[in-house]
């Protein structure tokens, strides 16, 4: 009988010894108690990650974090619409028209004319025709 010689496994040894029976009437000694590898060559790279910081870039994450909408200023269009109002310094920078309302004065707020919440009321300023967004 031969004796066997396990192939060789650069990265794992599953710990195959070679053995030599004496006998079939023996086979204990063929049959060894099994000792788990030593996984040693293998590195599985688990290492910590850290989220980078950009400095001056905002995150838009939409609608959810515009600022607060008020109510008090409409449109007739074929229906009736609310136009946005929100806080003075809740207000885009530029040119923005204000209105007074109960002794609170309010920004309407205006978006670009492609803007897919723009009214139908425009107001010309200096940066150019701008629209009225509507409430949302």
């Amino acid at each position: 009988m031969s004796t066997y010689t396990p192939p060789a496994l650069n990265a794992v040894d599953f710990g195959l010894t070679a053995a030599t029976p004496d006998s079939t009437v023996n086979p204990s000694i063929a049959l060894s108690a099994y000792s788990p590898p030593a996984l040693a060559a293998v590195a599985f790279a688990l290492v910590a990650y850290t989220l980078p910081t950009f400095l001056s870039i905002d995150f838009e994450l939409g609608d959810s974090t515009f600022p607060a909408q008020y109510s008090g200023l409409r449109i007739y269009d074929g229906a009736v619409r609310e136009l946005c109002l929100v806080a003075t310094a809740d207000a885009p920078a530029g040119d923005c028209p204000r209105i007074r309302k109960g002794g609170t004065t309010y920004a309407i707020y205006l978006v670009d004319t492609g803007d897919p919440n723009a009214s139908p009321v425009r107001i010309r300023t200096n940066d150019g025709t701008k629209a009225v967004r509507l409430k949302t």
